[in-house]
């Protein structure tokens, strides 16, 4: 496999996906091979049913592989929030005369700030600057080649969970795969979808999943507030099987079928038909239960961001992604009227893989080539982990 052909593997709440490929022309994504299997997921830290991790994981690497016909040796498995934390950490560096910096500074001040390798229970999978200080008192993400007589630094270290790093490792030891690393799912989404102007002022994605949603503030190229809950799109699904009294699938279609920009009457119906059965439920009740819980979900939302400690604008919007309800006609008015501020989806900027469903794993993919093109690049600079 090429080195510029990398592979990723998107640990999703309800299934698991692996993209092999490559940035096209004009920064379009080139997808050389892609596969996705369905599994049980994991709610509140925990993966469900561990017992067939081993199974999805490897039949979805192998099927994608069989897809781009090339073989992965350098796989980079996304963490998902559930199993991470943000941490923030500001140092300085006196130099005792004006000195122009490097490199070399930059990675002192990283080295400096890191007080995670003791850690028992995590690890550091990523590190990213939120902002530098020079001795004129100037902020900045960059301070390569700026001179300055000290270098003060606020830096945001992605930490993943050290039994989540081992369950996958072994789950796919048998593949041989010679190259594993992990990397921050939060994180590359950010980077991916949210612009710089946006992050210098500090911006808000929130990632709503079928079981899971994290709550995140990114400011310069760090995360510096991440919290995250189990309750997404298929808990709306859920309520609606248990109260309509209808399959799981056909709940599914039916959320897919409701609008929240007008309420129903009470006479308005939806159809669905599904194994060569029709199901007929009052459009009203779907209405009420699917408000109720993205109601739920807002709210959820905004006690996640009630713990920020930074500072953020009050007019900063919150942007929405992810498969879970995105895609519901109305959901951002929905939720504004919770949140009180802006909501909109956002989604990836590509003509052929544009859906919010497929953030996290072009974000992945963005991130990894990024790393695997420019070793050493400061702005995200991945801690190589080998399994």
């Amino acid at each position: 496999m090429s080195k510029r052909n990398v592979a990723v593997l998107d640990f999703g709440s309800n299934h698991i996906s692996v993209m092999i490929g490559d940035k096209g022309v004009n920064g379009t994504f080139d997808v050389r091979g892609f596969a996705q299997s369905s599994y049980s997921g994991f709610m509140n830290g925990e993966i469900l049913e561990p017992e067939l991790l081993s199974e999805v994981l490897c039949q979805t690497i192998l099927n994608a592989e069989s897809n781009a016909r090339a073989k992965i040796t350098h796989l980079y498995v996304g963490v998902p929030a559930e199993f991470s934390i943000a941490e923030v950490r500001t140092k300085c560096l006196n130099f005792g005369r004006k000195k122009r910096i490097t490199e070399r500074e930059i990675d002192q001040v990283f080295a400096d700030a890191d007080e995670f390798s003791s850690s028992p229970t995590h690890l550091v999978i990523n590190r990213s600057p939120i902002c530098f200080e020079l001795d004129t008192g100037e902020r900045l993400i960059d301070a390569k080649g700026r001179t300055s007589t000290t270098l003060c630094a606020t830096l945001s270290f992605m930490l993943c969970e050290r039994n989540f790093v081992g369950m996958i490792s072994q789950a796919i030891h048998d593949l041989h795969i010679p190259n594993v690393e992990f990397i921050s799912e939060t994180l590359a989404e950010s980077m991916l979808l949210l612009q710089p102007e946006q992050r210098d002022q500090c911006a808000i994605l929130v990632d709503c999943g079928y079981l899971s949603t994290s709550v995140n503030v990114v400011v310069g190229d760090g995360i510096v507030h991440m919290r995250s809950f189990s309750l997404g799109g298929g808990h709306i699904v859920a309520d609606l099987a248990e109260m309509l009294n209808i399959p799981f699938a056909v709940a599914e279609k039916v959320k897919r079928a409701m609008t929240l920009t007008g309420k129903p009457s009470e006479n308005d119906k939806i159809s669905i038909e599904y194994n060569g059965n029709e199901y007929s439920v009052d459009a009203l009740s779907v209405y009420e239960i699917i408000l109720r819980k993205v109601r739920q979900i807002a709210k959820m939302i905004s006690k996640s961001l009630e713990d920020c400690e930074y500072e953020r604008p009050d007019f900063i919007p919150i942007n929405l992604t992810g498969g879970g309800v995105s895609y519901i006609k109305g959901v951002t008015e929905a939720m504004r009227e919770v949140l009180g501020k802006e909501v909109k989806i956002v989604a990836p900027d590509d003509p052929q893989i544009s859906e919010p469903t497929q953030s996290a794993i072009l974000g992945l993919l963005d991130l990894a080539l990024s790393q695997n093109r420019a070793e050493g690049s400061i702005l995200i600079k991945i801690f190589k982990k080998h399994f």
